[in-house]
């Protein structure tokens, strides 16, 4: 019985408690990397978040400053339109004016009429509207002025204005018409007989 029971006994021995030291460490220093990890990735797409809203906002204000200066060339180009379409009254006013004699001028009519055509231009000149500079003996500059024909007289010299030109906004609405000169002819081209050279010998 005493054999039996020593050898119950030592049989019965409980096992020994897991140690769970290990594992906690190892499991300690897991929770703790974690909310470090977790966080990083927080700020990471925070950032990538506040980058796209930046490029939003930066998207939209170009958007905005693209939309206003269309609607502002639209306008210009309307206004460029019809006022274009008005420069031929203009030029049925200057021709004319000046067709009637100066003792007809006084008449108070032709004052009223005078006066609607300085109006008309003024309101046109607020618009931006201004005249290109064309006179006689000014040099020909081909983007401002259009030539119609060549005479005779200096090479590149306006000799006569056709027509008024005119330039809005600072883009040219409408090329004064003009005539340039080409030169003078040469002596030989007028049929003249050029000098004797000097040493020629006489028939």
């Amino acid at each position: 019985m005493e054999t039996q029971e020593g050898t119950n006994g030592a049989a019965r021995e409980e096992p020994a408690a897991p140690n769970h030291s290990q594992d906690s460490s190892i499991n300690g220093e897991t929770s703790s990397d974690e909310p470090q990890a977790k966080i990083k990735e927080l700020e990471e797409r925070a950032e990538r978040l506040m980058a796209n809203w930046q490029r939003a906002q930066a998207d939209l204000a170009n958007y905005r400053k693209q939309v206003e200066r269309e609607q502002l060339e639209l306008v210009q180009l309307t206004t460029e339109g019809l006022t274009a379409d008005t420069l031929s009254i203009l030029d049925d006013f200057e021709r004319a004016f000046s067709t009637i004699p100066q003792n007809l001028r006084s008449y108070t009519w032709i004052e009223g009429v005078w006066l609607v055509y300085k109006k008309m231009e003024a309101i046109l000149n607020a618009r931006g509207l201004e005249a290109v500079e064309a006179k006689v003996e000014q040099a020909f500059d081909p983007k401002l002025h259009q030539a119609l024909s060549e005479v005779e007289g200096e090479a590149g010299i306006i000799v006569e204005v056709a027509q008024q030109g005119y330039t809005m906004g600072g883009r040219l609405l409408r090329p004064a018409l003009v005539t340039v000169g080409k030169g003078s002819a040469s002596p030989d081209a007028d049929g003249e007989t050029p000098p004797p050279t000097e040493g020629a010998t006489e028939a």
